[in-house]
């Protein structure tokens, strides 16, 4: 592959996290879920451990939430490149939200430091998720959200 191949690889996967980061602070949650392939897995930084799996399952974790302002920051995006059709990354992200007001400027109920391990996917000319695990680092203020577990219907097993 020449290094132009490979700074474009890295350059498409390197929006993936910018682009998600948007899309849930917008409320856009077809395109969010459009980010990854069809069968691509999330692993919610919350809640590390429980993937959800496919489109469908990933947009319902954003679209089926209560209504919050919420602001991701995303720094430190690193893409190793495999091959012309894989490649991996890691990204920080920073985290803040409230969940009792929508309409800014509000304060945080906390600030939220972690991160994302990457898997990405060349599909059908498009660079998608393969795959998302996140993990929580640090917070200052405000509690760690307790999810439920979600069951294997929801996360899209059945």
């Amino acid at each position: 592959m020449s290094p132009e191949q490979r700074l474009l690889i890295e350059h498409e996967c390197g929006k993936l996290p910018l682009l998600f980061a948007k899309y849930a602070d917008d409320g856009d949650h077809a395109a969010l879920a459009d980010l990854f392939m069809a069968n691509g897995t999330y692993d919610r930084p919350f809640q590390p451990g429980f993937p959800f799996h496919g489109r469908a399952a990933i947009q319902s974790i954003f679209r089926d939430r209560p209504p919050i302002l919420v602001r991701h920051l995303v720094t430190n995006v690193l893409v190793a490149v495999v091959s012309e059709t894989r490649a991996r990354g890691s990204n920080y992200v920073v985290m803040m939200s409230n969940h009792a007001q929508v309409d800014p400027p509000q304060s945080s109920n906390g600030i939220f430091v972690g991160g994302f391990d990457d898997e990405y996917v060349l599909d059908g000319g498009k660079w998608r998720f393969a795959s998302r695990k996140g993990h929580l680092a640090l917070h200052e203020g405000g509690t760690i959200p307790n999810f439920p577990t979600p069951t294997d219907e929801a996360r899209g097993l059945k």
